[in-house]
């Protein structure tokens, strides 16, 4: 249930956002406003608990968004999670408008995993196969797993591209015991 309101919010985010066209700068500050608010458990207490009038939650939030330098659209957002107490799904609707973002400017994340850090040529060629595979700008994030012995493994939302020894390894094993 939750997953399906912090979605209804990113995607009303993402068409008020749409005529500027300047998603990057709205998920850069909620990203820096939920950094903020991931570090401050009193933030998140002041935020959610209904004991605390919302006139002085608001002017707790005016300060915030000042300090950060937060343009008026993100403000007015975080206003309206926490007028509507869906404060505790920032972290939900952050990722969901990224999403909704990147689908509307094209962009498609890829997580890449490896036994060791990829030279940066290396980590070029495969963005370039990443978006001749997807036909679709790519924005990747690297992560090393010494459990993969050697090779990669490349994941697009649900889809997984293994490339691994170890992929490959317990396809071999599998496709021994099928016989």
């Amino acid at each position: 249930m939750s997953l399906a309101v912090a979605n209804r919010y990113a995607r009303a985010l993402a068409d008020v956002v749409a005529p500027a066209g300047n998603y990057r700068q709205i998920l850069e500050e909620l990203e820096d406003f939920r950094a903020v608010y991931g570090e401050s458990p009193e933030l998140r207490e002041l935020c959610t608990t209904p004991a605390i009038p919302l006139a002085e939650k608001l002017k707790v939030l005016a300060t915030i968004a000042a300090r950060l330098g937060l343009s008026p659209v993100t403000g007015n957002f975080l206003r309206v999670l926490l007028a509507n107490y869906r404060m505790p799904l920032l972290e939900e609707a952050v990722a969901a408008f990224r999403k909704v973002a990147q689908d509307r400017m094209g962009i498609v994340e890829v997580k890449v995993y490896a036994a060791a850090d990829l030279s940066e040529a290396d980590r070029e060629r495969l963005r370039g196969r990443f978006r001749e595979l997807t036909q679709k700008d790519v924005e990747m994030e690297f992560h090393i797993q010494h459990e993969l012995v050697a090779g990669i493994r490349a994941q697009i939302g649900s889809t997984v591209y293994d490339g691994s020894v170890r992929g490959r390894l317990e396809r071999i094993r599998e496709g021994l015991l099928a016989h």
